[in-house]
C-alpha cells in the first residue's frame, strides 16, 4: 500500500470485521507516534473519529440537559474553569428527537485541580442539568 503524503492529509480504507481488529498501517503509527487512540463514535451522525492519546486514563463527561442553551454553556464553562479542565480531548453537544439535550466531554483528570466527585457535584447545580454521568472510558 502506498500512502499519498504529498498535501495536508493521507487517508486509507479501513475495513470492519465484528469482533475483530482495525489495522493501521504502519507509517501511520509511525507518524502518530502514540500507542493508544480514544476511538469516538457519533451516533447521530455515524461519524468515527480517532485521537491519538499519551495516556489511557481518559473519562467521559457527560450532561444531560433540557436545552443546549447559551446560558448552560456559559455555566459549564465556569465550572470548567474552577476545575481547571481545558484540555479537552473531544467534545460535542446534540438534542435528540427533540426530547434529550447532551453535552459530552472526554478528558485526562490529571489536570483537574478538584475531585472527579467535586466536578460532577458542581455541574448537577447548573440549571436545566437533569443527570451527570462521568466514567473511565474501557
Amino acid at each position: 500500500m502506498v500512502i499519498d503524503r504529498e498535501g495536508a492529509t493521507s487517508a486509507i480504507i479501513l475495513h470492519f470485521s465484528p469482533g475483530k481488529p482495525v489495522e493501521f498501517p504502519a507509517e501511520f503509527v509511525a507518524d502518530i507516534g502514540e500507542k493508544a487512540a480514544l476511538s469516538v463514535l457519533h451516533h447521530k451522525d455515524r461519524v468515527l473519529k480517532v485521537f491519538p492519546v499519551a495516556s489511557d486514563d481518559i473519562y467521559l463527561l457527560r450532561i444531560e440537559i433540557s436545552d443546549l442553551s447559551r446560558n448552560f454553556l456559559k455555566q459549564l464553562n465556569f465550572a470548567f474553569n474552577d476545575a481547571k479542565l481545558s484540555d479537552i480531548i473531544f467534545t460535542t453537544g446534540v438534542c435528540l428527537r427533540g426530547e434529550k439535550c447532551f453535552y459530552e466531554c472526554y478528558f485526562v483528570p490529571d489536570q483537574l485541580v478538584v475531585s472527579l466527585k467535586e466536578l460532577e457535584e458542581s455541574l448537577t447545580t447548573i440549571p436545566g442539568v437533569s443527570r451527570v454521568t462521568l466514567k473511565k472510558v474501557d
